[in-house]
């Protein structure tokens, strides 16, 4: 690392002795009576307000040296800035160059940036709005969060000059791709925005330096006592709390500085949460605490639902988002990557995200209910948010809209087996009920199976059925004429041949009928003239013309199959009638027969096959099915 000539001057407030170590600094606070020390061009310092003591960091620590990638660091200072819902954290770390740079941690969240000098204007503060896509040099961002922050104190080596309890205006927010972030602080007094620009880190790519990890999870030693009903607060909290809910009396407190002031009250009865505020959760192989939970609800057409949230958070890599309805689970953490919501949003609409297609699932309003344990943010009861949550199974994205504040969410579906597994032993939580927004469809191993079974046969049926056809020879044994006045009698057939046992023989029939019909019984005979089997044939043939045309019904021709289990010398025993309707006469008609040998029946195997194809497509029936009580809910055909 590029070591600089290092400074050292005395604080004009206690005497005591502080070091700069980096020519770029111009603020310093005291390391003994955490004064603001600013000094100017030439050199004259000047006291300013004090800082308050700023609860320690789970990830950084000014003088710890730590990593981004292959990029190492040492942390100079840092200041705490609090706005309407929260605060965050901005930490002044020099590079092996010897530059300097901001890395922010807002809940949770990291952006490493550095100033820049706007070449073309940007809108005054007054005029920003969520969502706005404003120009920043050659780059386009969009307004994520709007508001008024107040420098709450700092420690260590600051870059720049800022008024401890001093208020500024400010704009952040990111790329539409997501590939920066940037921040705007407007100067309280002209109105001048400085800008800063860099990119959003994930959680693991930022290694600090060493901390006391047995602290990282524990209890602040100053206590903090309900200001409504004066129970002292006992749960889990870190440095970036918020607001914590007393567990007495249901008050939310925010965490303001050295006050504790009472932001809202739980109305009603308590949700019925699955986990409680403490529980370990081991989630992708991380260990999480749960340490607050929220209940929002949405109304529609006077049904009430019903959604929990979880805030997980790990030392580590901050806080992770569980959410649970009807007994389903997702996880999910801020994201960046912009879309493009309908003006007027509906259900199975597509939305390109990034270089992906999701699908609208709905889009409407939810409001807080209900929430308790330790927070990041001021969440106050009554709280409304506008939501439009994106599905692409098992992946969702959540755009969610609070007042000035504009964030997005991605996660995905966590099935009942990795809850199971995350939660701790003999924990219970409620069956999934219906299909989730986002949850995958995954085929039982039977599924999976009869499908490939059923794949098996249709292949193997519909093989046999064509060779069934190609193989057939249709060797004729018998071709007879036979006048009506012989099939009225009972006429018995010249002799044919069978030539093997188990022969399939088909009779094909004609007759010249003319709006008629016919009926034949047929008995195979053998040479000691015994019946054998019998079966039955008809046909029938009718024409005519109305007032949409000619039409015609039914054939002039007949089939049937028999089967002879030995080869042998057989006759066949003919006797039909016929008429032109229900009650009228005989048209007298000849017909004439053929018999063949060497027959395959096709249609024997068109049952089969339509079995094997049922099989085969149930698994793709049970998804259409399962599509379409996913959509159910969000589409006006709810049955």
């Amino acid at each position: 690392m590029v070591r600089t000539m290092e400074r050292e001057f005395q604080c004009p407030s206690c005497g005591a002795a502080n070091e700069v170590s980096n020519p770029g600094i111009l603020m310093r606070v005291c390391d003994y009576c955490r004064t603001a020390i600013y000094w100017d061009k030439e050199s004259a310092l000047r006291a300013g307000r004090k800082s308050m003591d700023l609860p320690p960091s789970t990830r950084f620590k000014v003088g710890a040296t730590g990593k981004i990638g292959a990029t190492r660091f040492t942390v100079l200072g840092r200041l705490s800035y609090a706005h309407r819902k929260g605060t965050w954290d901005e930490w002044f770390i020099e590079i092996e160059d010897g530059r300097i740079k901001w890395l922010t941690e807002d809940e949770g969240e990291l952006f490493i940036e550095e100033p820049v000098v706007l070449t073309s204007p940007v809108p005054p503060h007054s005029e920003m709005q969520p969502g706005m896509k404003i120009g920043l040099n050659d780059r386009v961002g969009v307004v994520e969060e709007i508001g008024e922050a107040r420098c709450i104190g700092g420690e260590g080596q600051i870059p720049f000059e800022v008024e401890i309890g001093e208020t500024y205006p400010y704009v952040d927010g990111a790329a539409v791709d997501g590939s920066f972030s940037f921040g705007l602080e407007y100067d309280s007094h002209t109105g001048t925005p400085t800008a800063y620009m860099g990119r959003i880190l994930a959680a693991n790519d930022t290694v600090a330096g060493p901390r006391d990890r047995d602290a990282r999870l524990s209890k602040p030693a100053e206590a903090i006592r309900c200001a409504s009903c004066g129970k002292p607060y006992e749960g889990p909290r870190v440095e970036s709390t918020e607001m914590v809910v007393c567990s007495a009396c249901g008050a939310g407190l925010e965490l303001d500085e050295a006050q504790v002031r009472v932001v809202g009250k739980n109305i009603g009865q308590k949700p019925r949460f699955s986990f409680t505020v403490g529980t370990s959760l081991t989630l992708e192989r991380i260990a999480y605490e749960v340490m607050g939970r929220l209940c929002y609800v949405e109304r529609d057409e006077g049904i009430e639902y019903r959604s929990l949230e979880y805030a997980l958070y790990n030392p580590d890599l901050g806080y992770l988002w569980l959410s649970e309805e009807e007994g389903h689970f997702t996880i999910g953490r801020p994201y960046h990557q912009r879309f493009v919501v309908p003006p007027v949003p509906v259900a199975k609409m597509k939305v390109k995200v990034g270089d992906e297609v999701f699908q609208i699932y709905e889009s409407s309003t939810t409001t807080l209910q209900w929430v308790d344990g330790a927070l990041p943010w001021t969440a106050s009861v009554g709280e409304r948010t506008r939501y439009t949550h994106l599905v692409k199974p098992p992946d969702y994205v959540d755009q969610e809209i609070t007042g000035n504040e504009v964030e997005l969410f991605r996660g995905r579906y966590v099935d009942q087996d990795e809850m199971r597994k995350a939660a701790p032993a003999g924990a219970k939580f409620p069956n999934p009920r219906g299909v989730y927004s986002c949850q995958p469809y995954t085929a039982s191993p039977l599924v999976r199976g009869m499908g490939t079974i059923g794949a098996v046969f249709l292949v193997l049926n519909v093989l046999l059925f064509f060779y069934s056809i190609i193989a057939e020879k249709n060797t004729v044994v018998l071709n007879e004429n036979i006048t009506s006045a012989q099939y009225k009698q009972e006429y018995v057939t010249q002799p044919f041949e069978v030539p093997h046992d188990g022969t399939v023989l088909r009779v094909r029939g004609s007759a010249p009928l003319d709006n008629s019909w016919i009926a034949l019984d047929y008995a195979v005979v053998n040479t000691d003239e015994q019946v054998i089997s019998e079966f039955y044939d008809e046909a029938s043939y009718y024409h005519g013309r109305d007032s949409e045309g000619y039409w015609t019904e039914g054939s002039r021709s007949f089939s049937a199959y028999f089967k002879v289990e030995k080869a042998g010398n057989y006759r066949l025993l003919v006797h039909a009638a016929g008429g032109t309707g229900i009650a009228g006469g005989a048209r007298d008609e000849p017909i004439s027969l053929t018999v063949t040998a060497d027959n395959t029946v096709s249609w024997y195997f068109i049952i089969p096959m339509a079995l094997a194809a049922c099989i085969a497509v149930s698994g793709g029936i049970l998804r259409w099915t399962f599509e379409a009580r996913r959509w159910a809910p969000v589409t006006e055909d709810d049955d």
